[in-house]
């Protein structure tokens, strides 16, 4: 090589290479605008216009992002891993290249049958250790002969699309976990509902928002009747799955704006916003019937699950601890009434 030509080869990469940062630091690109500037770059840099970013899975070979000069190659489209020049890339684990197929050892390979691509350049794409697909450039017709450069070019190509994916997996695995935690955090893991502590938030501030826009709140305050006789009875394992069938049904039957709580070991608390107490008193005692005619089995016979339900009205200067205070006396004076019953606030 003459020292005209290397110099140009080492100014092309440098600017490959200065072009491959703009891409990879960009705050503006996604990483799919990212991969497809990075198919653009090599397609460009190598004189090979057909570009691919492929996922591989056993011996099924995957598009993922391609450009092809006629737009041939869609995301999604699917080959043989044996039928495709990238089976050479994962036997070998490496780049490999071919500028003139026709004249190379591999001129019988069914991808120059059925293709006739006549040059191929493609690396490894490895995911945290493992390998997910090829990035490889393609043509119809011979090419110059790849040169080291061009090696260690397309392999850095491939590392950072497989660095990203592996960050992207991260990401994921991060949101993921933060969410779980969020749950773990704000729900009762016995029947599903929210539990004690993300009510009492949610409480405070539907009361700031009822007093500042002159909105109606009302909470009701469900308590199993006879609780500890069913767990006497029967065994706490009974006791749980009745808590689990009042979620169920609360949950099946909860309206768009309520919030539903475990108060406490038995106690339930909704939250019901823009609501009037008639209708209330119906949607509760709609809820209390259902959970008593549910098919309750304890040991292969029926049981009967009655509740008893305090109602509070929001009033301008409560707090949390006043208004959920009114519905628990509510509740009381139900059970004292005989039980089953829905009972409202006492007036201040």
């Amino acid at each position: 090589m003459s020292t005209d030509t290397h110099a140009a080869g080492q100014g092309a990469a440098e600017q490959a290479l200065s072009r491959l940062h703009r891409i990879t630091s960009s705050g503006e690109l996604d990483f799919e605008q990212r991969v497809d500037a990075i198919l653009r770059l090599g397609a460009e840099h190598f004189g090979l216009p057909i570009a691919i970013f492929s996922k591989i899975d056993d011996e099924t070979y995957e598009v993922q992002q391609a450009i092809h000069p006629e737009d041939a190659l869609k995301p999604g489209m699917s080959f043989e891993l044996e039928n495709t020049y990238c089976s050479h890339v994962v036997k070998a684990n490496d780049v490999r290249g071919f500028h003139h197929v026709a004249d190379s050892e591999i001129q019988t390979h069914p991808c120059y049958k059925n293709f006739a691509l006549e040059a191929y350049l493609g690396a490894p794409i490895i995911a945290d250790g493992v390998r997910f697909g090829t990035l490889n450039f393609s043509s119809p017709e011979p090419t110059r002969p790849f040169t080291g450069q061009d090696i260690e070019l397309v392999r850095l190509f491939a590392a950072w699309v497989g660095n990203e994916i592996a960050r992207r997996r991260d990401l994921r695995e991060l949101e993921v976990a933060r969410t779980e935690l969020e749950r773990l955090a704000t729900t009762d893991p016995l029947t599903g509902l929210y539990n004690r502590r993300y009510m009492e938030n949610c409480l405070t501030k539907e009361l700031e928002r009822a007093k500042r826009y002159g909105k109606s709140l009302i909470i009701g305050l469900l308590d199993f009747d006879d609780f500890k006789e069913l767990n006497d009875n029967y065994g706490h394992t009974t006791g749980d799955a009745a808590l689990r069938l009042f979620a169920k049904v609360s949950s099946d039957m909860m309206r768009e704006t309520d919030v539903i709580a475990r108060w406490g070991d038995e106690e339930f608390l909704i939250l019901m916003p823009e609501t009037g107490a008639a209708g209330a008193l119906k949607y509760l005692q709609r809820l209390s019937d259902r959970v008593r005619e549910s098919d309750f089995q304890a040991e292969d016979a029926r049981v009967e699950l009655t509740m008893s339900i305090g109602l509070g009205i929001a009033e301008a200067d409560d707090t949390l601890d006043s208004l959920v205070s009114r519905a628990d006396i509510a509740m009381y004076e139900a059970k004292q009434a005989g039980r089953n019953v829905t009972k409202l606030q006492n007036d201040r």
